[in-house]
């Protein structure tokens, strides 16, 4: 069973897919994980939106960090794999419970050694087969 198994994607209302959002980042950029990248996420199922998603790590500024969000937890050792997999469900949850994308979000982080992070959500068009 991979790490992403164990990661939690809730997304009952937008507040909590941006912080499930915000922890699934932070953890990564905790275990190394090259974020400064984009996934794209194709379904098969028409009523789900193709998204991609695309993260720019930002320089750090402390003053304006809201506090670290204490839940979900996330296991060590999470790695660019399982990453893409939390994610992938997390968006794939948040569409489930009627959320929209085109947007973005900015998480600003305390930890002066530790990048802020800007998460870019784009809902793409269905590939025609």
């Amino acid at each position: 069973m991979s790490q992403a198994d164990h990661i939690p994607a809730w997304a009952a209302s937008p507040e909590e897919f941006e912080a499930t959002l915000e922890v699934l980042v932070s953890t990564a950029q905790e275990n190394g994980v090259e974020l400064n990248r984009s996934w794209t996420f194709r379904h098969s199922e028409s009523e789900r939106d193709d998204v991609m998603v695309e993260i720019t790590s930002l320089a750090s500024q402390p003053e304006l960090a809201d506090a670290t969000p204490d839940q979900p937890t996330v296991p060590d050792g999470t790695t660019v794999t399982d990453f893409k997999t939390a994610l992938g469900e997390l968006l794939t949850k948040g569409q489930d419970a009627g959320m929209t994308f085109d947007r973005s979000w900015t998480f600003r982080d305390t930890n002066p050694d530790s990048d802020d992070v800007m998460v870019e959500v784009s809902r793409l068009a269905k590939q025609r087969q």
